[in-house]
């Protein structure tokens, strides 16, 4: 099914809640020249339908999948659509959920995709156990021809034909350079709640599990760490020769700082798992807030968000032999409450997209979005949506980024899907 595509406009002041606005923000009397072209191209199918919390995947064949939830008096279900075009066309919708309105999801805690080598994708999410809803598991629908078809739901957590409650959820998914797949997720089964506790626990687990069939057949789970923040979802990346690296938000006495962890064996074992910035946020609660991670090439960059000082968004580079290589800079100039960061290499460069509010109209709340280049120099920031929530970002190689985010809409939310292409520098 082809999009229907709505121009983006350059808003000087203001971003328009009813088409796709692009703002640049930039000092002095007249804006910088935007450093890249975008355009809409959500599918007609989600115009009109009532969907949240959406998220992309992308590789550097062009191939895409769009995933996002719906809800009814059932429960929610998850849809996923693929574009074989970077996101020029989409395919109809797939429901992904056997069980119907079973699936398990908020905006931390969203279903997601991953593409592999060949073709392979797989899809995870968080479901309710049938007969026990208190209980959440993680499940897994692999495809090994890009997403035109998909095997059966599949349990990741071991412990799901087990009787008690036990949260499962905030799936992190990344493919190996051999196929397999590694799953990472936040895992409450060695939390022991005392009688008359209804509240979230001051620190959970992540567990993991590898696939070596590409998303059929799991292993044994096994616990990363004790430490994370119990309502922050982690990311999981890795590289060409199987190292992987999970980020994640670390508890421990209320603190909420961004941590890091490397496995260099195909995740058989994490050897280093460690702080990755000890700004001393202390929180009693939670954020709800994970950080983003992005690699490419010998090392990359690691953004997350902090209250402890001047509240805001920052990053920080790192590499797999050392974890954080350099000082941590801020990345919220020209913006007012940014957070939810979110990141990927992007050719060289690394792409950076934030919830924020622009200082030039403090009553939208957009999607930000600009590219770090490798000699750290910063483009301005596009400014995508209004009343946005929910922001995803993903790179189809070094051409073409996608965005994607969830509108609030009077009768219910609408996603939003949109094309970033960088503009080629101009010769004098």
């Amino acid at each position: 099914m082809s999009p229907r595509f709505l121009p983006p406009f350059v808003a000087a002041l203001r971003v328009l809640p009813a088409a796709l606005a692009l703002l640049a923000v930039g000092c002095g009397s007249s804006p910088p020249p935007e450093w890249a072209a975008v355009r809409e191209v959500t599918p007609d199918f989600l115009l009109a339908q009532d969907a949240s919390q959406p998220a992309l995947a992308a590789d550097e064949h062009g191939r895409v999948a769009l995933t996002w939830v719906t809800r009814d008096t059932s429960g929610s279900d998850l849809w996923l659509s693929i574009s074989t075009d970077a996101g020029a066309t989409f395919s109809p919708p797939l429901k992904v959920n056997e069980r119907p309105g079973g699936v398990a999801s908020f905006p931390e805690n969203r279903p997601l995709a991953v593409f592999g080598a060949g073709g392979r994708l797989a899809v995870a999410w968080c479901e309710r156990r049938a007969g026990l809803p208190e209980a959440t598991d993680v499940l897994v629908r692999a495809s090994g021809d890009g997403g035109v078809t998909l095997g059966p739901s599949v349990f990741v957590n071991d412990d799901a034909g087990e009787s008690k409650a036990v949260f499962h959820g905030f799936p992190a998914l990344t493919f190996l350079p051999d196929g397999a797949l590694l799953a990472v997720w936040m895992d409450e089964r060695e939390i022991r709640k005392k009688p008359g506790d209804k509240g979230e626990p001051s620190s959970a687990a992540l567990f993991y599990a590898t696939s070596r069939d590409g998303g059929q057949i799991w292993s044994d789970n096994r616990r990363l760490t004790d430490r994370a923040c119990p309502c922050c979802r982690a990311v999981a990346t890795s590289d060409s020769g199987g190292r992987i690296a999970v980020a994640y938000r670390a508890a421990g006495g209320d603190m909420r700082d961004p941590a890091l962890a490397i496995s260099r064996d195909q995740g058989r074992s994490f050897t280093l798992d460690t702080l990755f910035s000890a700004d001393g946020w202390h929180l009693e609660g939670c954020p709800a807030i994970g950080p983003a991670l992005a690699w490419g090439g010998g090392g990359g960059l690691y953004v997350w968000y902090t209250e402890a000082g001047t509240p805001g968004v920052y990053a920080a580079p790192w590499t797999p032999e050392r974890g954080r290589t350099g000082v941590r800079r801020s990345l919220t100039d020209g913006l007012l409450d940014a957070s939810h960061p979110r990141a990927a290499a992007f050719g060289a460069a690394t792409l950076i997209a934030v919830e924020a509010r622009p200082r030039a109209d403090t009553a939208s709340r957009v999607l930000a979005v600009r590219a770090l280049d490798e000699s750290g120099a910063l483009t301005p920031w596009t400014l995508l949506g209004a009343e946005v929530e929910n922001g995803w970002i993903a790179t189809a190689g070094a051409a073409v980024a996608l965005a994607c985010w969830s509108e609030r809409r009077e009768g219910g939310p609408r996603v939003r899907v949109a094309q970033i292409e960088p503009r080629r520098p101009t010769r004098g």
